[in-house]
């Protein structure tokens, strides 16, 4: 009896501790569904050797009962992902890659002329100009130095010396002006002016030479002389940043011009005036051009006009008086012809001033420059009466035209 109760004791206790021992020394993760308990071990059975009449006996004492284990604390989750439909600031782009810089030009080691920094050459017209106008100033300087070249070298005692001195001279002022133009601008406007100079420079040095009976060499010494001053003062007048305006220069142009018409009538007045008398001397009339270009350049510091106002103040004067004059001479003779002449030009002149009048930039227009009709030349036929006969002490009459503009 003893022995089995001592078996039993041992068979519950062995049956726990192999339950225990199963269990894991931590606690799994929490599985889906709970765990499915651990079997009852039951009793060994009976010993077939034991008796069969036992005698009365206490009832075994009642089957340890095993608890089941609680179940285990789930384990902490990660959180979970934010969905993606949440309102959250996009992160910023990448940063745009930077720009490299274009590569640097070969350096070349062929010759490229005297150095010049960015700025300097970004200012030049050219390569080989300073100014847009270099150019036509070389090409006068060469044409003047074969020209008074030519004349000084006609006056040595050489068989050749009109081709040495024309050569001479077209290489030498040729190359000063190259040399001057590639490192001063000299702008199209300003050199158009240094040829005009040019032109009356040696007009006037050429015309006094011959006029006052000068020698060869003293007559081409004076022409190169006066050639050369016009160029250079023109250069120097306009040596100023920019260009001339053309309103300027129509100005410089219209004195020169005036200057030469208004000389030669007056000298022509004089000379019907002393009839018989020995041949009037033209050199005023030769330099009067220079010097009305040099009055010219003074009036235009203080007046500015526009270019077709003084074109409209040259051309008409000067055609009623051109007109006046061939009428003169076909029906008159003496003085009256050229007093005529000038007094048509300068009564037209005052007029066309009077009617080309320009407003201020800031004036509103007129009523008669807002009319289609103000640019259109308008044409009229009116009456006439002027003198008639052959000495001008008779009246005539007949049709006329008027112009107005």
């Amino acid at each position: 009896m003893r022995l089995v109760v001592s078996l039993l004791c041992l068979g519950l206790m062995s049956a726990s501790g192999v339950a225990r021992a199963q269990q894991p020394a931590y606690p799994p993760p929490a599985p889906s569904t709970p765990p499915r308990p651990a079997p009852v071990a039951q009793p060994p059975p009976a010993s077939p050797t034991a008796p069969t009449a036992q005698p009365a006996m206490p009832p075994p004492p009642p089957p340890a009962q095993t608890t089941t284990p609680p179940p285990p604390a789930p384990a902490a989750q990660p959180p979970a992902p934010p969905p993606a439909n949440v309102s959250e600031p996009a992160p910023p782009p990448p940063p745009a890659p930077a720009a490299q810089p274009p590569a640097p030009p070969p350096v070349t080691t062929e010759s490229q002329g005297p150095a010049e920094t960015p700025s300097e050459r970004a200012m030049r017209y050219s390569r080989f100009s300073s100014g847009s106008g270099g150019m036509m100033l070389v090409f006068t300087e060469i044409l003047s130095g074969l020209v008074t070249g030519g004349l000084i070298g006609n006056t040595l005692e050489s068989r050749n010396g009109t081709y040495v001195g024309a050569v001479l001279g077209g290489l030498s002022l040729g190359t000063a002006a190259a040399l001057y133009q590639y490192y001063v601008p000299v702008e199209r406007t300003e050199s158009l002016l240094a040829v005009s100079g040019a032109a009356l420079g040696f007009l006037a040095g050429f015309g006094y030479g011959t006029e006052h009976g000068l020698s060869d060499r003293d007559r081409a010494l004076t022409t190169l002389l006066t050639t050369q001053i016009g160029i250079i003062g023109v250069l120097a007048a306009t040596a100023g940043p920019g260009d001339v305006s053309e309103g300027d220069a129509a100005l410089v142009g219209m004195t020169a011009i005036y200057a030469f018409v208004l000389t030669g009538l007056i000298q022509s007045t004089v000379a019907l005036g002393h009839e018989g008398d020995d041949d009037p001397d033209l050199s005023p009339t030769l330099v009067a051009p220079a010097l009305g270009m040099a009055l010219g350049g003074l009036l235009a510091v203080p007046f500015e006009i526009s270019p077709e106002r003084a074109f409209k103040l040259t051309a008409l004067p000067l055609g009623v008086g051109a007109v006046l004059l061939l009428a003169g001479t076909a029906l008159a003779e003496g003085p009256a012809v050229p007093l005529s002449a000038m007094g048509g030009i300068a009564a037209t002149f005052v007029i066309t001033l009077l009617a080309t009048q320009e407003p201020p930039p800031d004036a509103a227009p007129t009523m008669y420059q807002r009319s289609r009709q103000s640019d259109a030349v308008q044409v009229m036929p009116v009456p006439m009466v002027m003198s008639a006969g052959r000495k001008g002490e008779s009246l005539g009459a007949g049709p006329g035209v008027l112009l107005r503009f």
